[in-house]
């Protein structure tokens, strides 16, 4: 005989639903609380590597100044592309990278990438922001190279800049000082010193991000200047801060300031700058800078390997080396004399300020680091750190 199943009570259906509602809470429960401690337990493993990551950091400042001061004998007077500190292949005498390496070097519990650039290869903004000093003229060729046509906008530039470095009170006659920034928004002071930072250049009346990165950069900062919305100058900006007048005069900025200046630094090396920077020497145009470029990378054309012939000394751009060794003088530069001679206040064969570049890594933990060196006058053996810092 067959039993006929009674009828499902409703509460037994609302019941499974419950428990179903039940099992999915828990295990979202669940699955947040893991998430959350493998996050907890990422943050503390992090914060466990944080003392060694920074002591691995300074060994690699460290490292890198052991390579700058100990290069062998016939590389202690000029600095070149071609040398170990650099990544060159050139191997000199007691070369060091037979006892050290800078790449992948394993300390502690991980390992470090060092990557050390000089200052000098390009020019320092500080050096040519003294409206007393003859390299000024650089600041002018800098606008023009640029792209920076129109005189009235470059010359507005130039004294700003130089408003910005000196104790001066009173404003240059198209500069700027406190009465003018205190009238942005938001308002701040005119620096009235030494840059330290290539960035706060954002911060001067007439440089927009196009001429300071470039017109073809993308993803930089909206500058102060612009965000003021006035002034003579004045460039409506996008949320991305680049310019958008809606028509095509609206200038075009190959490079930017960034790429022909630096913070710190001494005269301009010329085995490591680039053609750019050559550019702005004064009576050098563009042919000349990739002449000198070409000479000293040697015959295969190329920096940082055994065939370069580097600069002894600034001479040898009109001299050459006795003996035939290279050509007697590079076309188009500045001839024996005066030219010649007036060349030193602008050039050199050293460099006497590197930034230092750690790339430290724990079990996948990255960190960046960076030191600034600098030689103590012409003792070659001689590198203190200035500066430490981590990004």
């Amino acid at each position: 005989m067959k039993t006929r199943p009674g009828p499902i009570s409703p509460h037994g259906g609302f019941a499974l639903i419950l428990v179903m509602i039940t099992i999915i809470a828990l295990t979202s429960l669940v699955a947040s609380f893991a998430i959350s401690m493998n996050t907890e337990m990422r943050l503390a493993r992090n914060s466990d590597y944080d003392q060694e990551m920074e002591w691995m950091g300074r060994s690699g400042n460290e490292l890198a100044r052991f390579a700058l001061a100990n290069k062998s004998p016939e590389q202690r007077n000029i600095d070149a592309l071609n040398q170990f500190w650099a990544g060159g292949t050139s191997m000199g005498s007691n070369d060091i990278s037979s006892i050290v390496s800078l790449k992948q070097q394993p300390i502690g519990s991980g390992s470090i990438s060092i990557t050390i650039v000089d200052m000098e290869r390009k020019w320092s903004i500080n050096m040519v922001a003294n409206p007393s000093a003859p390299q000024r003229i650089i600041l002018q060729q800098a606008l023009n190279v640029v792209g920076v046509t129109d005189a009235g906008l470059a010359s507005t530039i130039e004294d700003s800049i130089l408003d910005w470095c000196n104790q001066s009170t009173s404003a240059a006659f198209s500069g700027a000082k406190d009465d003018y920034y205190a009238h942005l928004n938001p308002p701040y002071y005119c620096k009235s010193g030494p840059i330290d930072d290539l960035s706060e250049l954002l911060l001067i009346r007439g440089i927009t991000p196009e001429i300071y990165f470039g017109s073809n950069a993308s993803n930089h900062p909206i500058s102060a200047y612009q965000q003021h919305g006035g002034g003579a100058f004045d460039q409506p900006t996008g949320n991305r801060g680049v310019s958008m007048r809606g028509n095509n005069d609206e200038p075009v900025y190959e490079i930017g300031l960034t790429n022909l200046f630096s913070p710190m630094g001494g005269k301009l090396n010329i085995n490591t700058a680039g053609s750019l920077a050559l550019q702005l020497i004064p009576g050098m145009d563009e042919s000349t800078a990739s002449r000198i470029v070409q000479q000293r990378a040697g015959p295969d054309g190329v920096d940082g390997n055994d065939d370069d012939a580097p600069f002894q000394n600034i001479g040898e751009i009109n001299s050459g080396l006795p003996g035939g060794a290279r050509p007697g003088s590079i076309p188009g530069a500045p001839q024996q004399g005066v030219a010649a001679q007036g060349m030193a206040a602008y050039i050199d064969v050293r460099s006497y300020v590197f930034d230092v570049q750690v790339n430290a890594e724990i079990n996948g933990y990255k960190r960046v680091f960076h030191g600034i060196v600098s030689r103590a006058g012409n003792n070659a053996q001689q590198i203190k750190c200035v500066k430490f810092y981590w990004e």
